[in-house]
């Protein structure tokens, strides 16, 4: 979505749109502070040795036999391609000196003078790797610490790791505050289109050439989420009068629907957060980040397609979502750790940071499916009582999983209710952010990314005489710092997948490889 071809400053006062920083000397820069979820990423990455840096990575087949240098040299032209539809792969990170009143966080984009300085960028920012086919283990040896590790260097890598003349892999590694998790996944799949392209159409290339004026991509940056909030869309008729689309609400940005969202939000935060049920089974003594590095690592697994199948029909019956059932088998993983007193006034709570994509709530222009490829994130509190499970003494597995689950269901339907959502991120995230008083995490996080092929194409090109490029699987991955987990959840080519992030030196990869396998156990429970 391109900006003016204005370069003058704006004259919009939002302190988040991109402007020409007229202080810089030695080529034109832009930048604009960072807002929202932007906030927490910058300050969790300066602060906790690079917590929630992020990973994609995509195993992929070709249709034809390729040498691995020139798939290297084919992948840097579609990075090429891809920086001039989103320039913010190249952005960087900037922190205000320390002697200023109020210091801000700048993101920065260095406008391009020439075709070879976007060459030799490229060259810098991906990388072969023959030594190795595993992304997992490229993910762990590449990614620990922090990322931006410093102001004004590059902060979006890729990995390419052949396996042979037709399959390979390619990570993608970046700064959280730039993207989340759905927007690499556009950025993927924009960046596997140019890759198609460029190998299979011998006219791409010079169209390609024609169309990257550098020195003009900064039009193309993308704005940041809260300038770019939903608009009152009208309902649309057909000619007979019947209501076609109905009308949409804004999302706002101050008001009464705007403060009913933040003070609900609070209100909960603030009832619920002190009642935490935790895991216990934590390496001892406690991992402290003021004496050591974090080293992040990932497990996972995979159901079959029947067994995902069967899961399906389950939720369907049940009358909930695949997500619903999974963060109701997340939250029965900490009360087993550690089992509760059998207290029915207890106040304990499973309490998880309910982080959610919010595409759907910006302008229409934005809302396609790959139209925002940046950072789009709300969150409210997921609350389930510990209670509930202490009163159910002779119940099963199952029937506990999908107690929590139905929790879950209603928590999630009053989340999607809340009129200002994305709205409140700017006010309620830095607040998040620049709590001094935030002990380490220790209980469960939930994330339910729903089919990867919403944001992440599966074949490319998307039109042409024949399929080049098959994406056969992917993972998405945090580092992570404190102790409490990340619990994720998938679909892609219907298997539905779940893995989660550790610091194994805040807890043992046995005791999280035991929660993997316990989370998919109760998971199948209920299908039996």
């Amino acid at each position: 979505m391109s900006m003016s071809n204005d370069t003058k400053l704006p004259t919009d006062n939002s302190p988040y749109k991109w402007r020409r920083d007229e202080m810089h000397i030695g080529g034109m820069r832009y930048k604009r502070q960072l807002v929202a979820a932007e906030v927490v990423s910058d300050v969790y990455n300066a602060t906790k040795h690079g917590e929630l840096t992020l990973f994609l990575g995509v195993y992929a087949t070709l249709s034809s036999p390729l040498a691995h240098h020139e798939l290297l040299a084919q992948l840097r032209r579609a990075w090429i391609a891809l920086r001039w539809d989103v320039p913010t792969i190249a952005a960087q990170t900037l922190h205000d000196g320390k002697n200023i009143p109020k210091p801000k966080t700048w993101m920065t984009y260095d406008v391009a003078q020439s075709h070879d300085e976007v060459k030799k960028w490229a060259e810098e920012t991906v990388t072969l790797r023959e030594d190795t086919t595993d992304l997992d283990q490229l993910r762990y040896a590449v990614g620990q610490g922090p990322m931006p590790p410093a102001d004004l260097v590059p902060q979006s890598f890729l990995y390419l790791a052949p396996s042979s003349s037709t399959t390979f892999g390619v990570l993608m590694h970046v700064s959280h505050i730039p993207f989340d998790g759905s927007g690499l996944k556009i950025l993927m799949s924009k960046l596997f289109e140019h890759l198609a392209m460029y190998i299979s159409d011998p006219h791409y290339a010079p169209l390609q050439s024609a169309k990257m004026r550098w020195g003009r991509e900064y039009e193309n940056l993308l704005p940041a989420s809260v300038d770019i909030l939903k608009k009152h869309e009208p309902a649309q008729f057909d000619v007979r009068g019947e209501v076609l689309v109905p009308a949409t609400p804004e999302e706002p940005q101050s008001g009464p629907a705007y403060d009913e969202t933040r003070t609900t939000i609070m209100n909960e935060a603030a009832k619920y957060a002190p009642h935490v049920h935790p895991f216990k089974t934590y390496i001892e003594p406690p991992y402290n980040l003021l004496t050591t590095k974090p080293i992040s690592r990932r497990a996972s697994h995979k159901f079959t397609i029947e067994e995902s199948n069967k899961i399906i029909s389950t939720v369907r019956a049940k009358q909930m979502t695949v997500n619903q059932l999974l963060l109701g088998a997340v939250c029965l993983l900490p009360i087993i750790d550690n089992p509760p007193a059998d207290d029915p006034n207890s106040q304990a709570v499973v309490f998880i940071h309910g982080i959610v994509d919010c595409r759907h709530r910006l302008e229409k222009a934005y809302r396609r499916t790959d139209g925002y490829p940046g950072l789009c994130l709300g969150t409210s509190p997921i609350v389930v009582p510990v209670s509930i499970l202490t009163s159910m003494h002779s119940s099963s597995m199952a029937e506990k999983v999908l107690a929590l689950a139905s929790v879950a269901r209603e928590q999630y339907k009053a989340q999607a209710a809340l009129p200002a959502l994305l709205g409140v991120s700017a006010e309620i995230m830095e607040m998040l952010a620049t709590n001094p008083n935030m002990p380490p995490w220790i209980g469960p996080m939930f994330l339910g990314d729903g089919r990867g092929s919403k944001y992440l194409r599966e074949t490319y090109p998307a039109h042409g005489p024949a399929q080049v490029v098959d994406i056969t699987d992917f993972f998405i991955s945090v580092n992570k710092t404190e102790p409490g987990p990340p619990f994720r959840a998938t679909e892609w080519k219907g298997r539905i997948m779940l893995s989660v992030d550790y610091n194994e030196l805040a807890v043992e990869p046995t005791v999280v490889e035991s929660w993997m396998k316990l989370w998919a156990e109760l998971v199948l429970s209920v299908t039996v």
